[in-house]
């Protein structure tokens, strides 16, 4: 029996691959320190949740080999606003909480560890769109600890043989989504949408990669499936929009939205706004299953349904 501890299982993303397990029939273990269980109240009592701290190794020895965990999926981490103001949690939770995960991977003899990255590991310096070999300069404390992250994974796999898959996601949104600095520039304004308010956008000429939260999931779980997978960490993109052009998705799918944009607005994204994942395309057979059109849609369908339910 396949058994899945998925870190952060209760967050944005790790609540769509916790359901996606669930339903596929694998056993899921949450491992999760401050644990939402709202994302999550559709599959209550379908799962195990362990409350537990990344950085503290008897904890995550624990959770891995008393309760025999088979594959791991891990996204828990520390969000770049709290690592800019924590640093030391911020590396307390993503550098040696990847350590204590990947060593306990190890002793328990797990199948395969999959990894969640992000696109804060390159820096504004690079050529776009960005490759997976391109330079690697982050400029946030977060890109710091999880490009680190990636060369202990690397470094596992070198040295001990462990099956590691990385992804690198990019914008992710969908509804539900509360953390995170892109949110700012994707989900915070969709749901300000679906919430009936006036969204003014200071950046609407900013560009970024559009990944739905489904094809991030859909992204993992190939990633996971794949047979053998060369490269070991991949870039994920959606595809690349102005904030401009998914506003005006928004707004035919809303026509009494109240939109304002300022002209001439900076560029407030610290990343890079467009990127090459043909290694995913050719070695995961992944590409995204929605368009943006029908990501920004379903997205708002969703969230003006949840939030009519909570008035």
């Amino acid at each position: 029996m396949t058994r899945a501890l998925v870190t952060g299982g209760t967050g944005f993303i790790g609540s769509y691959l916790v359901k996606k397990l669930i339903r596929e029939g694998i056993d899921v273990i949450v491992f999760d320190y401050m644990p939402d269980k709202s994302l999550l109240s559709e599959v209550e009592g379908e799962y195990k949740l362990i409350i537990g701290d990344l950085a503290s190794s008897p904890e995550v020895f624990s959770a891995v080999l008393e309760n025999k965990v088979t594959d791991i999926f891990h996204l828990a981490s520390v969000l770049a606003e709290i690592c800019q103001e924590k640093p030391f949690t911020g590396l307390n939770v993503n550098l040696k909480g990847t350590l204590n995960l990947l060593d306990a991977a190890r002793m328990g003899k797990v199948k395969k560890f999959v990894f969640v990255s992000s696109i804060s590991v390159f820096g504004k310096d690079v050529e776009e769109p960005v490759g997976d070999d391109a330079p690697k300069n982050p400029s946030t404390l977060y890109g710091i600890t999880k490009l680190a992250s990636e060369h202990l994974c690397r470094w596992y796999n070198h040295k001990f043989n462990l099956d590691i898959r990385g992804v690198r996601f990019t914008w992710v949104f969908g509804p539900g989504r509360k953390r995170g600095i892109t949110r700012l520039f994707s989900s915070e304004l969709l749901d300000c949408i679906a919430r009936d308010e006036v969204v003014e956008i200071e950046n609407p000429d900013e560009k970024g990669d559009w990944l739905y939260v489904k094809d991030a999931v859909k992204a993992l779980w190939l990633a996971w499936k794949a047979s053998q997978p060369k490269r070991g960490i991949y870039n994920i993109a959606g595809g690349t929009h102005s904030i401009r052009e998914v506003m005006q998705i928004a707004e035919k799918a809303v026509p009494d939205a109240v939109i304002r944009y300022k002209e001439n607005g900076g560029i407030l994204s610290p990343y890079p706004s467009s990127y090459d994942d043909r290694w995913a395309r050719e070695e995961l057979g992944w590409s995204p299953s929605y368009s943006i059109k029908d990501a920004v849609r379903e997205h708002l369908q969703i969230a003006r349904k949840h939030y009519r339910q909570q008035t």
